[in-house]
């Protein structure tokens, strides 16, 4: 509890050093920021800057990869005061608990500690947001962003050619850091308001689609017929929180109905809260339904009385405890217009 204590207190110093330097692309555990206002951000940059061309990036295992003489070199290009810069190493080679027993740590920074989420982003910082911004943009012949949350990153571009080189480069650059670009989860894909036109040119059937933040973006059309950036859950995540329901409910079998279902209702609640965005809507009501029919199941395993329980009857329950339906509306589009 008092190294949570100091790592907070440490916390809020670096944070008061790096929020002035921190890229404006950089959205992941900083204050004020979120993952919507970033989802919003690359709405803004597909619809309205002249985006061709998405890297959908993936770096392996970053959180395990943190090199500490590197990051200890970085932490020093903005940190004088040694005694902080100690105070800091030791809590990296703290150590983490495996069943029970203190491992030593060499590189990587523990996902769960309180100072992990600052450390990543001065890591990436320098790494990728002010490398891109100051070296790799000005270097390119078109339009080139990226948008990074924590360490998810896309990049987008206009020409074909500056994308190709930077996927070349980041492999490299990321490699100086002891960093790994995850080759199979990483792909170069035509996107945006001329993806569909350039697609049928090239003979390459629809445009291809990325997944960020938990999201399926995709090239779709408005009710008019113009280009229009979708999302909707994405298929991976999308099982997973189905998973994760099927697997609560397991742990549910002996646990009172009155109790579980009010859970049930806050953990639909949540998923809304998260995913209810543009165009979302038919994958929140298969989740819905999901969850409805996962209800059903450990309702009938909770005793051989229950076994038979009917459809018709589950549904009356339901009458008097409703599952709740998706809420407001993020609009993803007027989020991105707000200055």
């Amino acid at each position: 509890m008092e190294d949570k204590i100091v790592q907070r207190a440490v916390v809020m110093i670096l944070e008061r050093i790096y929020e002035v330097d921190f890229c404006d692309t950089s959205y992941g555990f900083r204050p004020g920021r979120s993952c919507h206002q970033a989802l919003a951000e690359v709405g803004q940059i597909i619809t309205r800057k002249r985006v061709n061309w998405v890297l959908d990036a993936d770096i392996k295992g970053f959180f395990d990869h943190v090199d500490f003489g590197k990051l200890h070199e970085l932490l020093g290009r903005r940190i004088g005061d040694s005694r902080m810069l100690r105070l800091i190493t030791k809590f990296l080679h703290a150590g983490v608990m495996i069943q029970g027993e203190r491992i030593d740590t060499t590189e990587g920074v523990a996902q769960g500690s309180v100072l992990s989420p600052l450390l990543a982003n001065v890591y990436l910082h320098y790494v990728l947001d002010e490398w891109f911004d100051k070296q790799v943009r000005p270097r390119l012949g078109g339009e080139a962003a990226i948008i990074r949350y924590a360490d998810d990153f896309i990049c987008t571009f206009e020409r074909e050619s500056d994308a190709h080189r930077f996927k070349e480069v980041l492999g490299k650059r990321l490699g100086r850091y002891s960093l790994e670009l995850a080759e199979e989860k990483t792909k170069l894909l035509r996107f945006g308001r001329f993806a569909r036109r350039d697609c049928q040119r090239q003979g390459e059937g629809s445009p291809g689609t990325f997944d960020f933040l938990g999201f399926m973006h995709y090239c779709g059309q408005s009710r008019a017929g113009k280009f229009k950036l979708k999302r909707r859950t994405s298929v991976k995540k999308y099982g997973a929180k189905v998973r994760e329901l099927k697997d609560w409910f397991r742990t549910q079998l002996t646990v009172p109905v009155r109790y579980v279902w009010p859970t049930l209702v806050r953990k639909l609640q949540g998923h809304f809260q998260y995913y209810n965005v543009n165009d979302n809507w038919p994958m929140l009501m298969k989740y819905r339904e999901a969850a409805r029919r996962l209800g059903l199941r450990w309702m009938r395993r909770r005793s051989q009385k229950a076994r038979d329980l009917s459809w018709e009857a589950y549904s009356r329950f339901l009458e008097h405890h409703p599952l709740p339906m998706p809420g407001t509306v993020k609009d993803l589009i007027a989020m991105g217009r707000t200055p």
